[in-house]
C-alpha cells in the first residue's frame, strides 16, 4: 500500500501508540476516542503488514519492526513540525536568509547603511542584498520571487500591494569654500552658475526644476549629465559646480559638501515600498517590511 493514498494522520496515532504501547493512552493523547484509536491501529497494521502491537500479558509491546520505525518517525514528525513552523512564525536572531530590495542608487544610499546594522543586531544570521533597480523588469522580479520589495520613486503597480515610504525634497550641494558663499543664494546667481544634473535614465540635461524655472520666463545652465547621484557630491566637491540635490542623500556627504536652500520651491518625490501579493502574509516578509517601513519614518 502507497502512504501517498493513506491519511498522513495515521503516522501521528502511531507515534503515539508507540510511546504509550496503549490504545487507550494513545487516544488520550491525541484526544480521540478509544474505539476511533483502534480503527487507526487496525489500519496501521494493514499499512504496514504487521502487528505493531502485540499483546504481552495484560499489556502491549511493539514489535520490532514497529521498533525500527519508532526513532525514524518521529524524526520526521519533528521535521513537518519544523517545516510548518517556518512558515507560521519568524524568529529573525535565528533565522537564516537572504532578504533582497530593489531599489535606486538613491533609495539604497539612504537606506542602507542603517537597515544593514539593524539586520546586524536583529537578525545576525541573514543577509541583505540591495539589486538595481530597472522599471522593465521590476515587477517580474517581485513575481519570480527573485526580490522582497522594491523601494521605488513614481511608479505605480496595479498588482502590487503599497506602503508609503518617504517623500523627499531638493536642496543645493555646492563645495566647501564656494565663491557663492553660503548664505541665501538669489535665483540670478543660481540660473548663472554652472550645474551638474543627474539623469537616471542617462543625458538628459532638463529636469522638473527646469520646467518650472521655465515657466517663470528663467533658465540655469546645465553643463554636466550624470547617470547617478552618487557621483554628484565627489565631482562637486572639487569644481564650482552646484546640484540640486535630494536632501537626505545631502545629509549623507556633510563632510563633503555644503548643503544650500535653492532660492525657489522645488519639485518633491514620493519613494514608496511595493511587494507582490502573495508575500502579504508571509512572516518573514512582514518582518522585514515593518523594518524597513519603520527604518523610513525615523530616516
Amino acid at each position: 500500500m502507497d502512504i501517498r493514498q493513506k491519511d498522513l494522520g495515521l503516522l501521528l496515532a502511531l507515534d503515539a501508540l508507540l510511546e504509550k504501547q496503549s490504545v487507550s493512552a494513545a487516544a488520550e493523547r491525541l484526544g480521540i476516542s478509544q474505539p476511533a484509536m483502534s480503527a487507526q491501529l487496525r489500519r496501521l497494521r494493514e499499512l504496514f503488514n504487521d502487528p505493531l502491537l502485540t499483546p504481552s500479558g495484560r499489556r502491549l509491546v511493539a514489535t520490532s519492526r514497529a521498533l525500527a520505525l519508532k526513532d525514524e518517525l518521529r524524526q520526521h514528525l519533528q521535521d513537518l513540525d519544523g517545516l510548518v513552523r517556518t512558515h507560521r512564525d519568524f524568529d529573525p536572531a535565528t533565522a537564516r536568509k537572504t532578504f533582497r530590495i530593489i531599489a535606486t542608487d538613491y533609495a539604497h544610499a539612504v537606506l542602507s547603511a542603517g537597515l544593514a546594522q539593524h539586520i546586524a543586531v536583529q537578525a545576525p544570521h541573514c543577509r541583505l542584498a540591495f539589486l538595481p533597480f530597472a522599471p522593465k523588469t521590476v515587477w517580474h522580479m517581485l513575481e519570480a520571487d527573485e526580490a522582497d520589495l522594491a523601494f521605488v520613486t513614481g511608479m505605480k503597480l496595479a498588482e502590487a500591494r503599497m506602503r508609503p515610504g518617504i517623500e523627499e525634497s531638493f536642496c543645493i550641494i555646492q563645495r566647501k569654500g564656494h565663491p557663492l558663499g553660503k548664505g541665501p543664494m538669489s535665483l540670478e546667481a543660481f540660473c548663472s552658475a554652472d550645474h551638474a544634473l543627474v539623469s537616471p535614465e542617462g543625458g538628459g540635461f532638463v529636469g522638473m526644476a527646469d520646467r518650472m524655472l521655465s515657466e517663470r520666463g528663467h533658465r540655469r545652465k546645465v553643463v554636466i549629465s550624470l547617470p547617478s547621484f552618487l557621483l554628484a557630491p565627489t565631482l562637486v566637491s572639487s569644481t564650482d559646480l552646484i546640484c540640486l540635490f535630494p536632501r537626505r542623500l545631502a545629509a549623507l556627504h556633510s563632510d563633503k559638501v555644503d548643503v544650500v536652500e535653492p532660492p525657489f520651491e522645488t519639485p518633491t518625490f514620493r519613494a514608496d515600498l511595493l511587494w507582490h501579493s502573495r508575500r502579504q502574509h508571509d512572516p518573514s516578509h512582514i518582518w522585514f517590511r515593518d523594518l524597513v517601513g519603520k527604518l523610513l519614518t525615523n530616516t
